[in-house]
């Protein structure tokens, strides 16, 4: 049987808020005004979590009063979150019992969304809106979270170059089956147009780098600018990767039941397959 929960952590922010904008606080007694009222910290498992959660508030703090009116105004039913899940599950055809919590909170405008599992073997998807409302990009996410519930994967065990591409991909073009938007893939995703200005150029410098699970790999081919300066070249090249197997004849369904010891070998087979195939296409021209 299912469980799907939602929180957030809205009124709990403004609280916050309000008390913190009412006062001529220095960073430590908004800090101390944080921690009473709101409190939620993204950095759970990293060391010195409290000084960069007090980094966080200082860089965020300022821009909170232009993003109030979304922040305060935010409402999403649980029912569009179940659609959501539903469709995706009916895409990926993963109809494993869904044991998923979503929380929603208030972060820097720069912290992505994460999910953890919890002791009782359910997934939480941890989600900030403070930045404009995407509903492609809540389904990204949600593509991940029922992957790994599919799969019963620890996310924390996600961390080489190669896997992150392969869920990027597979995320991507669920939603975007899910999602559909008038709106063009490129002004949905930023990072996406600027990095085909370059695609073979990304392709190529990131092969090397497939099998390293550093955190400083990891933050450099999604948060950073990678091997070829470009945000996020793991996840276009996840959209490239994906798209050449579902063209070679895979379907969604049969990437999402790909062990995961082959993910690995998969994305290298694939990826080369698409350099090469880039490279006859230019010489053609």
């Amino acid at each position: 049987m299912d469980a799907i929960k939602i929180s957030h952590y809205k009124n709990e922010f403004l609280t916050f808020y309000e008390h913190a904008s009412n006062l001529n606080a220095d960073l430590e007694e908004r800090f101390y005004i944080w921690k009473k009222h709101y409190g939620f910290n993204p950095f759970r498992r990293e060391e010195q979590r409290e000084q960069l959660a007090k980094e966080m508030l200082t860089q965020a703090f300022p821009k909170y009063e232009e993003a109030l009116c979304h922040i305060s105004g935010f409402e999403l039913e649980e029912e569009s979150i179940y659609r959501y899940v539903s469709c995706i599950r009916e895409q990926l055809r993963a109809f494993e019992p869904m044991h998923l919590n979503v929380v929603f909170f208030v972060g820097d405008f720069e912290t992505d969304p994460f999910i953890e599992i919890e002791d009782n073997e359910a997934y939480t998807l941890y989600y900030p809106i403070e930045k404009e409302w995407k509903p492609i990009y809540f389904v990204n996410e949600l593509v991940k979270a029922v992957y790994l519930n599919q799969s019963k994967i620890n996310p924390s065990h996600l961390i080489n170059i190669a896997f992150v591409i392969f869920l990027e991909g597979l995320a991507l073009h669920t939603a975007n089956l899910v999602a559909a938007s008038d709106t063009s893939r490129t002004s949905l995703y930023p990072w996406m147009s600027k990095c085909q200005l370059e695609p073979t150029r990304i392709m190529m410098n990131i092969f090397p780098h497939l099998r390293r699970s550093d955190y400083k790999a990891i933050y450099s081919f999604t948060k950073g600018t990678g091997a070829s300066g470009y945000q996020n070249e793991a996840g276009f090249v996840g959209w490239c990767v994906v798209e050449h197997m579902l063209k070679r004849g895979y379907t969604l369904p049969e990437l999402l039941l790909i062990p995961e010891d082959r993910v690995i070998t998969l994305i290298e087979k694939s990826l080369y397959q698409v350099m090469e195939e880039s490279k006859y296409i230019q010489s053609q021209e």
